[in-house]
């Protein structure tokens, strides 16, 4: 699986990893198979505060602000 957070580059799973990724002020801005022989399938558990939303959209206008903090595609 590959996936890119912000203040990261894109980082690759391979079968058997897992990965973690923090709560808050943080963009998850994509996900999507590595491979292109085979399906991808993976699990995902989240934990949050019920008082709060899991999941918070941003719009084009505060992902340009947030451009800078993007990491290289690629790493």
């Amino acid at each position: 699986m590959r996936f890119e957070l912000e203040g990261q580059g894109e980082r690759v799973v391979r079968a058997g990893e897992a990965f973690w990724e923090p709560g808050g002020d943080v963009i998850h801005y994509q996900d999507g198979n590595a491979r292109d022989d085979v399906p991808v399938r993976f699990l995902v558990t989240m934990f949050c505060d019920p008082e709060k939303p899991m999941v918070v959209l941003v719009d084009e206008a505060e992902l340009a602000q947030r451009a800078h903090l993007r990491g290289p595609r690629g790493a």
